[in-house]
């Protein structure tokens, strides 16, 4: 019986069916030639991220997302975080060492840059939405780099899709939260500081790990020694690991953020209950074990008695089970005219 001999073309259509990911040996030749070109820490890549970082802290200093996302536009910063993801799956340490390289010497650089520039701008660059939302990361945020990760290495592997896009998507889980730290440090709030290297770090470990995901389902070549297959599973395990360890505080992070939501909803219940003409602009709430401390702003007609406030005092910490201390800060509306005189 005479055995055909199956066509390489085939056997391609047969392995894409099998695995949908897969791609061919020479499309991976290139694109790990591509990724690992871009990602050199040359001249043209330092002058991308000085402009990137520029742009965007100065859109973080205005509140603006347009500018914030045209800087984003010129990070180079996938590459270098590509060329990390290529060298744990590949286990090539020489690879993997110049891409740390590269990556920490960005991030040196971009924190240095919003460092200037947040020391000479005014203060009202911590209270912008942009800067806030990148202050306090969830479990969310984790998920989002996750994905992000994922199409960004989508993105550069397979040559139908723009690898702007890649970079877009990489450099809004990374770039911002390196600016808003320099920002935050300038300003002497190294709270808000801890917030964005939080979310930095765990945003380039997802990233980073996700990515490595991509290239392992398309299949990209390992190293052919055992030595280096023991490698790889090595680099595998520990980015794992990295993640499930970053997930910990975020997940904490993630509760609290909770918690604070559904009683900041309690309390503008009972305000609104008690106060059914008055307006809440603002709470805020601050937990010191047995006594919280609450800040709200309305907007009322009437100034508040004490016996009001005392009232309101004893409702909240019923409902809450603490001792309630309220600060409540009345803005009057003042009728310039009523029944159209």
């Amino acid at each position: 019986m005479e055995i055909k001999e199956i066509p390489e073309e085939k056997i391609e259509e047969i392995k894409k069916i099998i695995s949908p990911f897969h791609i061919d040996k020479e499309r991976q030749n290139k694109v790990y030639k591509e990724i690992k070109e871009n990602a050199k820490g040359d001249f043209d890549f330092f002058v991308l991220t000085i402009f990137s970082v520029i742009i965007i802290t100065l859109g973080l200093i205005v509140n603006s997302s347009a500018v914030v996302i045209g800087g984003m536009l010129l990070a180079p910063l996938v590459w270098p975080v590509l060329t990390l993801s290529l060298a744990i799956i590949k286990g090539k340490s020489g690879l993997l060492q110049n891409s740390v390289s590269t990556l920490l010497k960005s991030t040196i650089v971009i924190l240095l840059i919003s460092f200037v520039l947040g020391f000479i701008s005014p203060d009202y660059t911590l209270k912008g939405s942009e800067f806030i939302s990148r202050t306090s990361p969830t479990i969310f945020e984790l998920f989002i780099a996750l994905a992000a990760g994922f199409v960004g290495a989508f993105v550069i592997t397979y040559p139908k899709i723009g690898a702007a896009i890649a970079g877009v998507v990489v450099a809004a889980a990374l770039v911002p939260p390196i600016a808003v730290m320099g920002l935050s440090v300038s300003h002497g709030n190294l709270e808000m500081a801890g917030g964005a290297f939080i979310l930095y770090l765990s945003n380039l470990i997802a990233v980073t790990f996700s990515a490595s995901v991509l290239f392992f389902v398309s299949k990209f070549k390992g190293p052919s020694s055992e030595i280096g297959q023991d490698k790889r599973k090595s680099n595998i395990r520990w980015s794992l690991i990295f993640l499930i360890i970053m997930a910990i505080p975020l997940l904490l992070i993630t509760s609290e953020a909770i918690k604070e939501k559904n009683q900041q909803n309690v309390i503008r219940q009972i305000i609104n209950a008690k106060f059914s003409t008055a307006t809440i602009t603002s709470v805020d709430i601050e937990d010191k074990n047995e006594i919280v401390i609450i800040d709200v702003t309305i907007q009322h007609s009437d100034i508040l008695t004490e016996n009001q406030v005392n009232n309101l005092a004893e409702i909240l910490s019923l409902k809450m089970k603490k001792s309630v201390v309220p600060r409540i800060t009345v803005v009057p509306i003042v009728k310039l005219w009523e029944n159209g005189s």
